[in-house]
């Protein structure tokens, strides 16, 4: 089947094929989350996330997950696996390998809506409308580009979403209804533990109530599906509680249910902001924008009556749609309104929105869409498509002069000259004729994810370098200094008292210690806090060849740091 977007306003004729929306999307994917993907150095918790890979791979220890020495249990390894993984087959260590698996796990959400969602539910240009606001929106940019736990937790999650609820219309059979969707919320489970299944079931549950369909969760598909759902954060967390405390598993078990806790408690080491709190409201309508803009659409009684109308053959379309809708909003007021939520919990549930709205705007071709919808998006994507121009012509003048920024400037050029045709207006037509269709949407919203993919490409040529270069106190500088100080090929002992962002960056020679008993006699070159400096040279162990301070380096926290040698061949400490 193949749809064609031939509007009076829109000169083109884009005729809409399923390998087209599959090439569309992986050519937007690739220019929003992989433009410039490795230029910044890691940043916020993402280092924290990549040396427990990097232990991985140096020790061959692919069970305890491991910060500097310290088992790190805060968060299940599943991004470190990944991490780990890419490294290896990336042929080494780089910003690039380490936010690959994120960019990777945000693609295969899209193709998962794109492919399951428009071919059973959706349609071919619901599927594109809803992967096109998924890739584009403000949560999923920030995120999807890190190499944090977000991307992928929010992946596995709404790709068993997508699974149930396609299932669950197509009226499908218990076992696939439950069992398909269970390997990705065990994939959830070994990513950021159980809290997931709060947004699941909360998307889900009321559309077995609007369906009346909840005696289905007695079935026992569904009590299987669990127990491979528990079962698999179980294989890692038992043996993994007996690597690290073999004589006492029970207090890994403690501490894991105090972090779980934790994030409902008061009394967590966060302490309660009002402000804080009054803000997470607006502050999860921020993160889903533009798109926010449009979700007044999902309550229209236009928009339910068409639906209403379409769901005479798929007795099932209104109960879904009605039942992800509040799902979704009371899900999001529970989470919001939890003494230490966070607008970033609520993102395992961004896919429903998404796929909400593709069904809106898409169902008996659009017809229940306000007619001013599709003129003023045009005219938002004209304006920001006019910005964008400027920005790529500006490349050669701000960027680095090479080939490939050349290369960039003549396809970004191009990209957007093929764009204006879709925001300007054929002559001889008004601009006012109502344009509700689904096509002229389809074709918008293309534009709107073409638009970002080129502000992106702007972005990360001429923007990210100076971010890259503008603070000499960031992690990379700080570990680059430390090294330059070190002879080639030797070996740093850093303490271990709190972790640093920058030990990343002096990874692999780096070795880590609690106490002078832990260092051994070869250890020549020692990194300690300068608040720990005093107390270390003056220990009794130093009578006969005290260290010597070789430099002081400041961190991004502004942090010191105090780098000493000791006299080869001096005594053991120990």
């Amino acid at each position: 089947m193949s749809f064609s977007f031939n509007s009076p306003s829109t000169a083109p004729d884009f005729r809409l094929t399923p390998f087209r929306a599959y090439v569309c999307i992986s050519l937007l994917w690739a220019g929003i989350y992989l433009s410039g993907l490795g230029t910044l150095q890691l940043q916020h918790e993402e280092p924290r996330r990549a040396l427990p890979g990097l232990h991985m791979l140096a020790s061959g220890d692919w069970l305890v997950p491991r910060v500097g020495s310290d088992p790190y249990l805060r968060k299940p390894p599943l991004l470190n696996w990944a991490i780990a993984l890419s490294c290896k087959l990336s042929g080494g260590v780089s910003e690039w390998a380490v936010r690959l698996p994120s960019v990777l796990a945000t693609f295969a959400l899209a193709i998962t809506v794109l492919v399951i969602g428009g071919r059973r539910w959706l349609g071919q240009e619901g599927g594109l409308i809803a992967a096109i606001f998924f890739l584009v929106n403000l949560t999923m940019i920030e995120s999807g580009r890190l190499a944090e736990l977000e991307a992928m937790y929010v992946s596995v999650t709404g790709i068993a979403l997508v699974l149930w609820m396609t299932s669950w219309r197509e009226e499908a059979g218990s076992t696939q209804l439950w069992l398909f969707p269970a390997p990705f919320l065990a994939l959830g489970m070994l990513t950021k533990g159980p809290t997931h299944l709060i947004f699941y079931y909360g998307a889900i549950l009321p559309v077995l109530f609007f369906g009346k369909n909840v005696r289905s969760l007695l079935h026992p598909a569904h009590l299987l599906s669990l127990v491979l759902i528990v079962g698999a954060l179980l294989c890692w967390a038992v043996p993994c509680s007996l690597a690290v405390s073999g004589h006492n598993p029970i207090g890994v078990w403690r501490f894991w249910w105090e972090q779980l806790a934790s994030r409902a408690s008061p009394e967590s080491d966060e302490h309660f902001r009002l402000a804080t709190w009054l803000l997470n409201g607006p502050q999860t309508l921020k993160n889903f924008l533009p798109w926010t803009l449009m979700l007044p659409l999902l309550w229209r009684k236009e928009t339910l009556a068409v639906i209403t109308a379409c769901s005479r053959s798929r007795p099932r379309d209104l109960a879904l749609f009605r039942g992800a809708r509040w799902g979704m909003v009371a899900t999001t007021i529970l989470m919001v309104l939890l003494p230490n939520g966070s607008p970033r919990y609520i993102y395992p549930l961004i896919v429903v929105p998404c796929l909400l709205l593709g069904r809106a705007l898409t169902v008996d071709n659009g017809s229940s869409i306000p007619d001013w919808i599709a003129p003023v998006w045009r005219r938002i994507n004209g304006l920001l498509l006019a910005v964008v121009s400027l920005g790529i012509a500006a490349m050669p003048f701000f960027a680095r002069a090479d080939w490939w920024i050349l290369l960039w400037t003549i396809i970004g050029a191009a990209v957007a000259a093929a764009l204006w045709p879709f925001v300007v207006p054929k002559r001889g037509h008004s601009s006012s004729i109502p344009l509700a269709r689904s096509g002229d949407l389809v074709a918008q919203a293309i534009v709107s994810g073409a638009v970002t993919a080129l502000a992106m490409m702007v972005f990360a040529t001429i923007v990210m370098p100076r971010i890259d270069s503008a603070n000499k106190l960031r992690s990379r500088e700080v570990a680059g200094a430390i090294r330059a100080a070190l002879p080639i090929g030797m070996q740093l002992w850093v303490l271990e008292d709190s972790y640093r962002p920058f030990w990343y960056y002096l990874e692999p020679e780096v070795r880590y210690f609690h106490g002078i008993a832990d260092l051994p006699a070869q250890a020549d070159y020692i990194l300690l806090p300068v608040t720990r400096a005093k107390a270390f040279v003056q220990n009794p162990a130093w009578q006969n060849a005290p260290p010597r301070l070789i430099m002081q380096v400041v961190d991004n926290e502004n942090r010191a740091f105090d780098l000493f040698a000791r006299t080869s061949g001096s005594q053991n400490p120990g």
